[in-house]
């Protein structure tokens, strides 16, 4: 008896729930959905426009970059890998980012070309500082010779050489301006 009336019970709440779900005018039941049956009838949906930009590109304008040389040495093929930090006079944002292209062809020709500080339109850094990049060359062993150098910024090219020999590497740059590099020789 027990059994019959649990199945009874379980037939009746079976039937409240599947009537209670399946109305005329469902969008379920008509398999289609329009303005009158649609499944959110209260609000519609809102697009957010994406939001602005929040970082802009400052020029590197009037500023003066100090490059400071770094060699690895690779003991393996007696060549040395050249980088340079970069560090610039002028200050920015904390925040901000020294943005360049670095490159070294397969010729072994050294390019450089500084394109602005990339900083957030609010600073919410610590102040205004000079900026710092790593210019990291990839794939630069280079043996004992000479390999030309060519830096831009701000529109206006800079060239010189790096010699690299067994105990030195000498960089052949004139410039007191725009692009330094000190210090000029670094032991191998």
């Amino acid at each position: 008896m027990k059994n019959l009336t649990y199945a009874l019970v379980a037939l009746v709440l079976g039937i409240i729930i599947v009537t209670g779900c399946s109305k005329k005018n469902d969008a379920v039941d008509t398999g289609k959905l329009n303005s009158k049956n649609s499944l959110n009838t209260t609000t519609d949906t809102v697009v957010t426009p994406p939001t602005a930009d929040t970082a802009l590109n400052v020029p590197l304008a009037g500023d003066k970059i100090t490059l400071s040389p770094v060699a690895y040495n690779n003991g393996a093929t007696d060549s040395i890998r050249i980088a340079f930090n970069a560090v610039t006079t002028n200050l920015y944002c904390s925040n901000g980012l020294l943005k360049l292209h670095n490159t070294i062809d397969a010729s072994q020709n050294f390019h450089i070309d500084f394109l602005h500080v990339q900083a957030p339109i609010v600073c919410h850094g610590t102040g205004d500082i000079p900026m710092v990049a790593a210019v990291n060359f990839q794939k630069s062993h280079l043996a004992n010779g000479s390999y030309p150098l060519v830096i831009t910024l701000n529109g206006t090219t800079y060239t010189g050489s790096i010699q690299v020999s067994a105990t030195a590497i000498t960089f052949d740059w004139n410039y007191t301006t725009g692009i330094v590099i000190s210090p000029k020789t670094i032991s191998r």
